[in-house]
């Protein structure tokens, strides 16, 4: 299919003298753009010990309805499918999909990514009936993988936002500024921990740690056992996607640009503010906005990040030295660019993403950063927030304009379509594509990140609400 080619739309923008307001129409609410003063220096790296939490009594949880049986928490138990976040799985691929169940549970927002724990349990936090409004229905909730049968609910005071799974519990992180231990076979809170900010993050489980980030930029360490606190490290601006591992050391990037590598004990190995080229170059190098958790690869580390508007032949991905932090490379490619709030997947050397304000999927050159192609599969819409997954080389990728889309990562090529923004009309063909590149889709959107279990479900949430588990 041909690129449609956004002239209009980019002519309005970039003749005026103005940039626009970080905060863009159409994102979900509570996702507004946090941004450090140009040129402002990184406050001293800080790593502070900090007694443990003051012991909160949790509230009553609603018992199982279904016996839970949870070997292991192997499978898609973290954001991307893995603590490097690289989004990529060895799970069969889909070739002819089909709807295999679906369960009302709550808004899935882009921070709202299930998880797939073996052959056996899906957990899916939740935005409740609407974003950053206190509801019935903000929590986790657990699944049977093979019959979408509620197994468990959590209720938390706030949205859920990002999870991740080890063999004995699931640690959630929730708007009211606390990350949970939930039992994974009952639901049953364990222990939680408070924040100084809401907390936004994906939670990383390294060793017998939990590690996560909140919305005045502190990433804390908490033993997974009993909440303890451990470390906790000051960055500039909110930490909104988490961190990432090696296993050696633990990398994050925040909103006000500041990028760093910490070992497991919280102390820096390096840690900087990563700057983009200021609009048309009128002006200094500008703190990136990340929204994602670094991607981590063999000798860099893959960053997305937020602007202004349209930069002409700059995707908004960089890589950074793993080692140094020092700039490997900038995205290179011909046409205008958005601001890139997901996580690409990484696969046979392709970063592949969802391009926003268009209709477009990239992959680019994990070596060099060079645009391999550029391909307009869906409807144009200004938002895209939704990560993608991969099976093997075949990626799924949901979009803003409530379809996923099956492609390969070597060519961009499209295998297959299915529809699920609109429960009334999921599974069938694309009721309609954004012509004129809207921030608002009436047919439903999709926010969420995809998760695939291992026997190659795919599982997709959407902003009405609905979680839909996709096989062959």
């Amino acid at each position: 299919m041909p690129r449609r080619t956004l002239v209009a739309s980019f002519l309005l923008i970039s003749c005026a003298t103005v940039a626009p307001p970080a905060s863009e129409p159409g994102a979900p609410p509570g996702a507004s753009t946090v941004v450090a003063e140009p040129g402002e220096a990184p406050p001293p790296a800080t790593v502070v010990a900090v007694p443990p939490p003051v012991p909160e009594t949790p509230k009553a949880e609603v018992e199982p309805a279904v016996a839970v049986d949870v070997p292991s928490a192997s499978g898609w138990a973290t954001f991307h499918g893995d603590n490097a976040r690289s989004g990529a799985s060895n799970a069969p691929e889909i070739r002819q999909p089909r709807i295999v169940w679906k369960a009302e549970v709550g808004v899935f927002s882009w921070l709202n990514s299930p998880l797939a724990l073996g052959k056996t349990l899906v957990i899916a936090p939740s935005s409740g009936t609407a974003h950053n409004k206190p509801d019935p229905k903000d929590g986790v909730s657990a699944y049977q993988l093979a019959t979408g049968k509620r197994a468990w609910f959590a209720h938390f005071d706030q949205d859920a936002n990002g999870v991740a799974a080890n063999q004995t519990h699931v640690f959630a992180t929730s708007d009211d500024e606390h990350v949970y231990a939930l039992e994974l076979k009952s639901g049953k809170v364990t222990w939680k921990a408070k924040g100084a900010g809401k907390m936004y993050s994906h939670p990383l489980i390294v060793g017998d740690r939990v590690v996560v980030g909140d919305a005045t930029g502190t990433v804390y360490a908490f033993a997974a056992a009993d909440g303890k606190a451990l470390w906790k490290v000051q960055l500039t601006g909110a930490i909104r996607g988490g961190a990432s591992s090696d296993g050696t050391h633990i990398y994050v990037a925040s909103q006000g640009g500041e990028v760093a590598a910490l070992g497991l004990d919280g102390k820096p190995l390096w840690k900087k503010i990563v700057k983009r080229a200021a609009w048309n170059n009128q002006g200094p190098d500008e703190p990136i906005v990340a929204y994602s958790p670094p991607v981590v690869g063999k000798d860099a580390l893959y960053l997305t990040f937020g602007r202004d508007t349209y930069y002409t032949g700059q995707p908004g991905v960089l890589a950074l030295d793993k080692k140094s932090g020092a700039v490997k490379w900038k995205g290179k490619g011909p046409g205008d660019w958005g601001n890139v709030r997901s996580t690409p997947v990484l696969v046979s050397d392709r970063l592949v993403y969802g391009e926003p304000y268009s209709g477009d999927v990239a992959g680019l050159d994990a070596k060099t950063g060079r645009t391999r192609y550029r391909e307009t599969i869906g409807g144009c819409f200004f938002p895209q927030w939704s990560s993608p997954a991969a099976a093997g080389d075949l990626v799924y990728l949901p979009r803003y304009d409530g379809s996923v889309y099956a492609l390969r990562a070597a060519s961009g090529k499209v295998e297959w379509e299915l529809f699920l923004g609109d429960s009334k009309r999921a599974g069938r063909d694309h009721p309609a594509k954004g012509k004129n590149c809207g921030w608002d889709n009436a047919d439903g959107p999709i926010y969420a990140p995809a998760a695939i279990a291992e026997d190659g479900t795919l599982l997709v949430g959407t902003a009405e609400g609905v979680l839909y588990a996709i096989g062959k």
